[in-house]
């Protein structure tokens, strides 16, 4: 599973339109104006931001709620929570902070079955 992608939420609609606007320029006969250099480059660009980023493509708007289950794994999501000031409830273990997120549930992060 891909990590979170830097400020993913906090510029999400530009990634958007970045990734909409690459699969315009797929389809459509436009890859065919493309010298073969350009074509291979745009479809790399377009795999690698479908990999990172397809989940947010149709988002209207930001989360009302975002959950994480590690909270040292996923630093960067909490960041841009914290950021934008979305709430955020998160399973931490003991050598996470409790004071960064909304609300906290003190789990063992790293057992599957505790969670």
């Amino acid at each position: 599973m891909p990590r979170w992608y830097v400020s993913e939420l906090v510029y999400y609609r530009n990634k958007t339109l970045k990734i909409l606007g690459l699969e315009n320029g797929t389809k459509g006969g436009k890859a065919e104006s493309f010298t073969e250099r350009d074509a291979v480059i745009l479809k790399r660009k377009l795999s690698r931001l479908q990999t990172f980023l397809g989940g947010i493509k149709y988002m209207t708007g930001l989360p009302d709620i975002v959950i994480i289950v590690d909270q040292q794994e996923e630093n960067t999501a909490l960041r841009d929570c914290v950021t934008l000031r979305i709430p955020t409830i998160c399973l931490i273990d003991a050598n996470c902070d409790p004071d960064l997120e909304d609300l906290s549930i003190p789990a063992n992060d790293d057992a599957i079955a505790s969670i």
